[in-house]
């Protein structure tokens, strides 16, 4: 049982400095910068999500997601929304 919980533990960990540097790769990026793009991991499989205005936004963030070491997958829930149905 403590080897399941410690594994467990560690998988969280990992996951969650997964996140980070996923997170930080589209921070550095300035096409991903302002994108507010949601980021979640579970053992080496990327999530991104969210709304953007141009679609090279959300290619970029998936290229940038798979440079990240230790990334195996990355699934893309980002809705491209064309800035002329964006109210303001």
């Amino acid at each position: 049982m403590k080897t399941t919980v410690s594994s467990s533990i560690a998988s969280s960990f990992a996951d969650l400095a997964l996140t980070t540097r996923v997170r930080s790769a589209l921070k550095s990026d300035p096409r991903t910068r302002q994108s507010g793009i949601e980021v979640k991991c579970v053992d080496g499989t990327v999530t991104l999500s969210g709304e953007v205005r141009r679609a090279d936004t959300a290619l970029r963030a998936q290229q940038l997601a798979l440079a990240v070491g230790g990334v195996d997958l990355v699934h893309t829930d980002i809705k491209w929304i064309p800035e002329m149905l964006i109210k303001v």
